[in-house]
């Protein structure tokens, strides 16, 4: 596949369904588009908001998939008014949106969504599994599961967090004004199927749903502000980065939704905002038998590692090319089956180990020692014997070693030459 000349694989067309969009962020008014096999090609031009209809021929299983190919110009992920920015400066927001539960719902009746993705074990899971199933073979469902059986975390990742765009007007759906792409890829992946997701919304009734389940996601938000302290956080991060500021920080989260987090971060007109995509706390049984502190420590680091990353990020990039030194064997400081091999640049490795070293300083601070040596010493365990990264104890321990030992002046940014020349060696 080529398109103005680039090269790109598509190698999925035996796994996607009887139709598959497609359309390309581009600069220009039109790109010239390729298709090339062993044995054919065909080329023509594409063209903003113009489809282009392909028809490939699956020989292996014996059908027609009907490609349709367009364009979109390139325009900003977020846009801030000035109004936007009034009403928002300062403020922490935590959300569950209604399109974004509308999404989380749909993802439910996907063979993903069989998966740990989806939190199965609330009551709330039971009403929607009870409401939505007569619609559970909607067109937007299968799409969806279409897409995630070519690619899930890239389509589970983008789906739901692009979903944030939109709001409903009356049973419309459409933009909220504000955002064009929260996923922070080239374009908003859930835009084109927008019309099935409303058609989905409509037939099922699931703005009477969300209506009715008000006062549990009133409860949700409540409790999350009440034990998480998203402020107290961004205050410590801010002392910590002193070069980095957001405007505003958003927690987004859906009751669905099991293990996944992932945040991303804009600035438009002057203004910052982080946003951070988590999974809602949940107590259990086993939980409600913890301390106070070792329960609020454990339920507090989703958030945390989260909105952290708005704050590592930036300075590790600051030192690019010492942290390429530094941690270019990735055999040393990953494990082959664990999930740790997954950050498969020198960069993003380190970030993640100053990710969860900074979950150390944090509790350093905010605990007394016998409740910060408790939750220590689960973090390393989880993060070597569960996430593979063979290292972190000895990282933890350095790092954790210099905070202590830094003049008052100094910040955790002032530390980043030392963790790195320590990890070099």
């Amino acid at each position: 596949m080529y398109l103005d000349g680039q090269k790109d694989e598509f190698n999925g067309v035996n796994k996607i369904g009887s139709q598959f969009n497609y359309s390309f962020v581009v600069t220009t008014d039109s790109s010239v588009f390729a298709l090339v096999s062993k044995s054919d090609s065909i080329s023509l031009i594409l063209k903003p908001k113009k489809n282009s209809v392909f028809k490939i021929v699956r020989e292996s299983k014996g059908d027609t998939v009907t490609c349709i190919f367009t364009t979109q110009k390139y325009v900003k992920p977020a846009t801030f008014s000035d109004k936007y920015k009034t009403d928002n400066n300062g403020k922490i927001i935590i959300e569950i949106p209604e399109v974004y539960e509308l999404m989380n719902i749909i993802i439910a009746f996907t063979e993903y969504g069989k998966t740990g993705v989806i939190n199965k074990e609330t009551e709330y899971y039971k009403k929607v599994i009870a409401h939505f199933t007569p619609h559970k073979n909607d067109a937007v469902v299968s799409t969806v599961d279409s897409l995630l059986k070519i690619a899930p975390a890239f389509y589970y990742y983008y789906l739901k967090m692009d979903s944030y765009a939109f709001v409903f007007s009356g049973n419309k759906i459409i933009n909220g004004g504000v955002y064009d792409r929260p996923g922070g890829g080239e374009r908003n992946e859930l835009e084109y199927y927008i019309p099935a997701l409303q058609a989905f919304a409509i037939k099922s009734d699931f703005r009477g749903f969300y209506k009715r389940q008000s006062n549990y996601y009133s409860e949700l938000k409540k409790d999350y502000t009440n034990s998480i302290n998203i402020a107290s956080m961004k205050d410590w991060l801010g002392k910590q980065f002193p070069t980095t500021r957001y405007s505003a920080t958003k927690v987004i989260f859906s009751p669905l939704v099991g293990w996944n987090q992932s945040a991303s971060f804009f600035s438009d007109n002057g203004f910052t905002e982080a946003h951070a995509h988590v999974n809602f706390p949940f107590v259990n049984q086993d939980g409600k038998k913890l301390p106070a502190d070792i329960l609020k420590g454990q339920r507090m680091k989703i958030a945390f590692t989260e909105i952290n990353h708005g704050y590592i990020n930036p300075e590790a990039e600051k030192y690019r090319k010492i942290i390429d030194s530094a941690f270019k064997d990735l055999s040393k400081w990953t494990t082959i089956g664990k999930p740790s091999p997954t950050y498969i640049t020198p960069l993003t490795c380190f970030e993640e180990y100053m990710n969860w070293g900074l979950v150390t300083l944090y509790y350093l601070d905010i605990f007394d020692k016998k409740s910060f040596d408790m939750l220590n010493m689960g973090n390393e365990k989880t993060m070597i014997e569960l996430l593979g990264f063979q290292r972190f104890k000895e990282f933890n321990e350095e790092l954790l070693r210099l905070y202590r030992n830094k003049k008052p002046s100094q910040t955790v940014a002032d530390l980043y030459p030392a963790i790195i020349e320590w990890a070099a060696k």
